[in-house]
């Protein structure tokens, strides 16, 4: 083999190296893109969870056997869960604002560990982005999902508004 030979041969071996190693490359960024594809589709899924289930619940502490007609008739006190709704430690949620400063994590799901987290407040109907500190027919959900297994946080929320028909 003379001197021409070895050195294309050395060439076709660096080639074929260097595209194996792009091969490998790139195959691990796909794996890593999927994986956060799958972690981010979880903690959308697991926000969303938690809007259909406050969804399902009262208004206010006070819409939960009968209607209002005025905001001033519902609760006075700071949102969340109330002394006089937290009983036991088993008492559940009744109301859409008991979800205030909720948080969960989610420790037994397959892929990774999720902390779930949940501010309620009122807001207006025509500013709806802006916190306000008095009673509307309004109240603004905002849900963040985290883990340290994702690269971004999940961010969602939604209004959730008081209807009452005579």
């Amino acid at each position: 083999m003379n001197t021409g030979q070895t050195l294309f041969s050395i060439g076709a071996l660096l080639i074929l190296s260097l595209t194996i190693l792009k091969m490998n490359n790139f195959l691990l960024a796909n794996d890593s893109v999927m994986q956060d594809s799958k972690l981010g589709l979880l903690a959308v899924s697991l926000a969303t969870s938690l809007i259909e289930e406050a969804s399902k619940k009262a208004f206010d502490a006070n819409t939960v056997a009968n209607g209002v007609a005025a905001c001033s008739l519902l609760t006075n006190y700071p949102l969340g869960r109330n002394a006089d709704e937290i009983k036991d430690s088993s008492a559940t949620f009744d109301d859409f604002d008991d979800y205030n400063d909720f948080h969960y994590r989610y420790t037994h799901l397959p892929l990774a560990a999720f902390d779930v987290y949940s501010k309620v407040y009122y807001v207006e109907p025509n500013n709806p982005e802006e916190k306000v500190g008095y009673r509307t027919w309004h109240k603004k959900m905002e849900i963040i999902v985290t883990s340290e297994s994702m690269k971004d946080t999940i961010k969602m929320s939604t209004i959730y508004s008081y209807w009452h028909f005579r």
